[in-house]
């Protein structure tokens, strides 16, 4: 009996080993062996009708409806797409030394501020503006003086964007009006913080989304609000790490949250394939690296890639991590334009973390990549 038990555990273990899992059997080892690994600039993954590609940029990715145009982080800047996925234009700002921000989710705005001026990406080219004139720079005004000119450019502004605060000893906020197509940089008083917050009332069913406002004063976006879009399997958004879940905003009435990112298009992993790193053995089962394959259904066109991820054990179940997403727009906006883009972690082997004195998956961020329609010459 002891000898029949210990065969059908062998058994067991050499199930759990064999090189390649299958999680849907019509996957053969043979068109396994076409899967293109998305890491090389130069690779192309293609149905009859799209193709994936890399294209430069990280989070937050975000759309305007209204010129059916999409906005990438570029390192300080941003990387700009027509509806087709083609770059209009891109700059990283990586010279501008005085950098202050670049695309935030309490914006959501195509433009970039510096402490000279504002770069505007929101037009057919890059443009520069300083500022005609700067308030409050070293804490000079009065709060009476403070309000008359806050008030004056706030009435006047077509345009006004609240910032984070500035991270020194003045404890100031940034206040920024554009009047007449001019920019105008004000700062606050003083450790003012309790006049700056999340809005809290909406009128119902309004279509606000996160953002720092002033208080009594709400930000001033005219047409230039964009949107993220959505992993709406994973149920995250195309926002910075931090603000991916953007339910996080509970005193807010999200734009993104009354938005339909239901779809028919789906990414799933259809196969793993066991991979050994810094020569580990086999039977170690606690955490350990694998190549996954993975198709992605689009628009009734299957695209075919593989990538690294990892398996560990968390209690009794063993989890797959998948750090690939798939972002969409709303469900009413993709007749304007068939683009959408994955978002791709890349793992790389283990190292022992210092803290835990565990061995922990090494990450490096792939990066974006971007599905859309195949140009026909």
């Amino acid at each position: 009996m002891k000898i029949l038990r210990l065969k059908k555990i062998t058994l067991i273990t050499i199930i759990l080993f064999v090189s390649i899992s299958f999680i849907r059997e019509q996957i053969s080892l043979k068109k396994l062996e076409n899967f293109k690994i998305l890491t090389s600039s130069l690779e192309r993954v293609r149905s009859k009708n799209y193709e994936i590609t890399p294209i430069k940029g990280t989070l937050p990715i975000l759309y305007d409806s209204i010129k059916n145009q999409f906005y990438l982080k570029n390192e300080k800047g941003l990387t700009k797409l027509d509806n087709q996925g083609n770059v209009m234009f891109s700059d990283d700002l990586s010279n501008e030394k005085s950098y202050i921000s670049t695309l935030d989710y309490n914006n959501f705005i195509p433009f970039v501020f510096t402490s000279k001026g504002v770069y505007d990406f929101s037009g057919k080219e890059l443009i520069f503006m300083p500022f005609e004139e700067k308030f409050n720079i070293k804490s000079e005004l009065s709060n009476s003086n403070f309000k008359s000119i806050f008030e004056e450019n706030y009435n006047s502004a077509d345009l006004v964007i609240y910032g984070n605060e500035i991270e020194d000893e003045t404890a100031q906020f940034r206040i920024y009006f554009r009047v007449d197509k001019k920019w105008i940089l004000l700062l606050s008083q003083k450790g003012d913080y309790n006049q700056f917050r999340y809005p809290e009332t909406f009128k119902k069913n309004a279509n606000t989304t996160a953002q720092i406002d002033y208080s009594k004063f709400s930000s001033k976006f005219s047409n230039k609000k964009l949107i993220a879009l959505k992993d709406n399997q994973r149920g995250l958004y195309s926002a910075k790490e931090r603000d991916r879940n953007l339910n996080n905003y509970s005193t807010v009435v999200l734009k993104e949250s009354k938005l339909d990112y239901k779809t028919t298009n789906e990414l799933k992993m259809v196969a793993i394939k066991n991979k050994s790193y810094y020569g580990l053995p086999a039977w170690m089962n606690h955490t350990f690296f694998k190549l996954a394959y993975f198709e992605l259904n689009y628009e009734n066109e299957q695209l075919f890639f593989k990538g690294n991820t990892f398996k560990y054990n968390l209690v009794s179940n063993e989890i797959t991590n998948k750090d690939f997403y798939l972002f969409e727009l709303p469900k009413n906006m993709r007749d304007n334009t068939k683009v959408a883009f994955l978002d791709i972690k890349k793992y790389t082997g283990v190292e022992v973390d210092p803290r835990t004195n565990y061995l922990e998956p090494q990450i490096e961020n792939t990066g974006i990549f971007i599905i859309k329609p195949i140009t026909k010459n």
